[in-house]
């Protein structure tokens, strides 16, 4: 069992060895909550992509109780961990589904924030095929944060204005860079 604290919010969570960062939140998904928690507070609809134990949509849920946060991962054991946290902090505006992407995701679900700590170590096509189909699942004017480590910032910044025709740096840390796009009416 650890306890994670970010800004105001406290949770405890059950983590497993085999899991992304099992021994508490890695610095990468901080400097992201970090920033989502500074940047916005007005999104009702979230998916936090590639969940892991649940830290970044657990976070999100807690902070804004009104929202309606959905955490997905493809590994199994990653969404037994999540839906264990959940149920520990009585958290009920927050659900996990396995799912390969949105592979699981109804086609007409949409959201107006897209959080993610992308399994970049599964390839650049994964981390490629995530932002162009978030691209698809945000509302107009919905926000996509991405963290990702400072070496490969510069193929993830290029995808995504390529797809969002803009992309912002919003804050970087010792390893990891934040990025945000927003979906704009074209």
């Amino acid at each position: 069992m650890i306890s994670i604290k970010v800004d105001n919010i406290t949770l405890e969570c059950e983590t497993k060895p085999d899991l992304f960062s099992p021994k508490g939140l890695d610095s990468g998904s901080r400097l992201l909550l970090d920033n989502v928690l500074k940047s916005t507070n007005n999104y009702e609809s979230v998916i936090d992509w590639g969940s892991g134990w649940g830290a970044i949509g657990l976070v999100l849920a807690k902070n804004k109780p009104s929202s309606r946060v959905l955490a997905i991962d493809s590994d199994i054991a990653a969404v037994a961990c999540t839906q264990s946290n959940i149920e520990l902090n009585n958290l009920g505006n927050i659900r996990v589904v396995a799912s390969h992407g949105y592979d699981q995701i109804e086609d007409d679900t949409r959201f107006d924030l897209v959080v993610s700590n992308p399994p970049t170590h599964r390839g650049r096509e994964v981390v490629e095929r995530f932002i162009s189909e978030s691209y698809e699942r945000l509302t107009i004017e919905g926000n996509m944060f991405v963290v990702v480590e400072s070496r490969l910032k510069p193929w993830v910044f290029r995808k995504m204005k390529e797809v969002f025709s803009e992309c912002r740096i919003v804050d970087r840390g010792s390893k990891h860079v934040v990025l945000s796009s927003t979906k704009m009416v074209q």
